[in-house]
């Protein structure tokens, strides 16, 4: 008869929840939420364009340094879109909330722990909805967001009321907390899901309950053992990761100060190798007009030698030649072993410069790779934060936790008499934190793989511990007489855990100091890196321009050397010409000196 009574009121609580789901599916529901559908099409409109942003590769680094900067600000943009849609769902959610709890009536309220009677039936073996969003990294979340993914669902588990109020508030915030964790995957089959999950949640706690009524001390102690060994880990990476962020960023000082002085030796370099090129011009310049000059002086020479004339200009002339030409011969003499000692350093200069160039090649590459470290780092120290960020929840909950005890002990003090009454509350209490830590447990080994071998052992040894404790709470019975002498032993235990709770709130503050620095100079060095990159893109940039300047400088040279050459020529005729008309004036100057000789003879003969 009891059995019919229950389950006739199990069908009306499920189908007054069904009569009041049309209103929750008309403000969640994608299909008829106008809003909500267009905002999470944009998301994944922004999540596909941010994976075409971050799957894009180049060949060279020039190339990659380009896309880095044009690619950079697109996806803070992304993010900053992504962040505006979070908080419009999270809030638009924290309004939904509010205003179902609202609308809700009260008799729907009063029965919404009704729903976990159904513990009692199979639980489906369709995976739950809330398991995907739960294994997500935590990151800094919008208001809402806590309630969004149902983690206050068991705020009530460890408050001091009786054994039947306490366990419908954490049947009602269980549900709550299922309904919240079902509307974060964003389903269309939103009252099946829920009904699932909330199946296999009552399934789970009255499993526990079951399984680890009589676990008290046990469980204290595990617990706090298993804070001790969290922290202790946690430690130990925060240390690792400061030793390697410090050793990445010598090195990155390191291959920044390389680099700079690569690039001052590259420019010295450059600078050399612009002066012997001069150099190498002027020389090239000059020697036409040395063949001219000797080639004008040969002239000369050749018609000086012919010629016997005793007029004293053609004699200057030839020995300001001839002086000019000893000096044109001693400057290109000069100027070859300036051009051989040019080339001599150009060619050094030329191997230095590869050296320097594969040098610079390598601390590139270096640079590279430690940005990759220095990402991976920032990750490691986002991992810490919300690492923290559970354990300062955690933290909270031990002082519900001692302020539980704390009533244990003035009740046990009160009367031996009141002490079996007592330890059942505190065994309730004690299973209903046992709940709470085991729900935290499967949230940190869905978060934490590292912790999956501890979990496991955990498990193999329930059976034993359960054997163990089934012998102690007969034994309990006779140990009431020695409760005194435990309630001195609870004090000290006491004490040593309100110590333990100031270092680890002092751990805590110091790891935060230390992360917060940690990030800042993370920071720095990113804007540093950054800096050089540009730096080094602007010195390519720079190279470029040069080199075309001096083709186009080549180019002029050639230019001038042709209008050298035709001005050569030109003078080679003048030359030419020169030579005609001195012949000239030699024959005409034998056929007078031959007519004079005759004019002389003519008079002689005659007398």
């Amino acid at each position: 008869m009891a059995s019919t009574q229950v389950y006739s009121n199990k069908t009306k609580r499920l189908e007054s929840k069904k009569s009041h789901s049309w209103w929750w599916d008309s403000h969640i529901s994608p299909k008829n939420s106008k809003w909500l559908q267009e905002n999470l099409e944009e998301m994944e409109h922004s999540v596909k364009r941010m994976l075409k942003l971050i799957e894009e590769d180049a060949d060279s680094f020039a190339k990659k340094a380009e896309m880095y900067y044009k690619k950079r600000p697109e996806l803070i943009n992304l993010v900053e879109e992504f962040y505006r849609v979070y908080r419009s769902l999270a809030e638009r959610y924290d309004h939904v909330t509010g205003e179902l709890r609202k609308n809700i009536p009260s008799d729907l309220q009063s029965q919404g722990s009704g729903i976990s009677d159904v513990g009692s039936e199979p639980p489906s073996t369709v995976p739950s909805p809330d398991r995907r969003p739960s294994q997500r990294k935590s990151g800094p979340r919008a208001a809402g967001f806590e309630f969004f993914l149902g983690t206050g669902g068991s705020s009530s588990d460890l408050c001091t009321k009786g054994e039947e109020s306490s366990s419908l508030d954490s049947e009602s915030e269980s549900d709550d907390s299922s309904v919240n964790n079902y509307s974060g995957t964003q389903s269309t089959d939103e009252d099946q899901g829920l009904r699932r999950r909330i199946i296999e949640l009552e399934a789970e706690h009255r499993e526990m309950k079951e399984k680890l009524r009589m676990q008290q001390k046990q469980i204290s102690k595990f617990s706090v053992k298993k804070s001790d060994d969290e922290n202790s880990q946690v430690l130990a990476k925060l240390v690792a990761c400061e030793e390697e962020l410090r050793a990445a960023k010598e090195k990155i000082r390191l291959s920044q100060e390389e680099i700079n002085r690569l690039t001052i030796e590259i420019q010295k370099y450059r600078s050399l190798e612009d002066s012997s090129d001069m150099k190498q011009k002027d020389a090239k310049v000059l020697k036409p007009d040395v063949d001219v000059e000797r080639y004008q002086t040969r002239e000369l020479q050749k018609s000086g030698d012919g010629s016997e004339l005793e007029d004293s200009d053609p004699v200057n002339k030839i020995q300001k030649l001839e002086e000019e030409l000893g000096l044109t011969r001693a400057k290109l003499r000069e100027l070859e072993k300036e051009v051989a000692s040019a080339r001599q350093e150009h060619t050094k200069k030329d191997s230095s410069i590869q050296n320097f160039q594969n040098q610079l090649k390598s601390a590139q590459k270096e640079v590279s790779v430690w940005k990759t470290k220095v990402e991976r780092e920032k990750r490691e120290a986002s991992k810490l934060q919300d690492r923290i960020a559970r354990y300062k929840a955690n933290l909270s909950d031990r002082d519900q936790e001692i302020r539980g005890l704390k009533e244990a002990i003035n009740n046990a003090n009160k009367s031996l008499s009141d002490e079996n009454g007592q330890l059942l509350a505190e065994i309730t209490r004690t299973l209903k934190e046992r709940t709470y830590l085991e729900d935290n447990l499967k949230e940190l080994d869905l978060r934490c793989q590292t912790l999956e071998e501890d979990v496991r052992r955990v498990k193999a040894g329930k059976e034993q511990m359960e054997n163990m404790l089934r012998a102690q709470i007969e034994q309990l019975k006779a140990e009431i007489t020695e409760r005194n002498y435990h309630i001195e032993e609870l004090k000290k235990s006491f004490d040593v855990l309100n110590l333990k709770y100031d270092m680890l709130i002092a751990q805590k503050d110091n790891l935060n100091a230390k992360i917060a620095a940690l990030s800042a100079e993370i920071i720095s060095k990113d804007e540093q890196v950054d800096k050089i990159n540009v730096d080094l893109i602007c010195a390519r940039e720079l190279a470029e321009d040069l080199r075309s300047r001096v083709k186009e400088l080549e180019i002029e040279v050639e230019k001038r050397q042709e209008i050298i050459m035709e001005g050569a020529e030109e003078k080679r005729e003048a030359i030419r010409q020169l030579c005609f008309s001195l012949e000239h004036y030699q024959s005409e100057y034998h056929e007078l000196r031959k007519a004079v000789t005759r004019h002389k003879r003519l008079p002689v003969m005659a007398s």
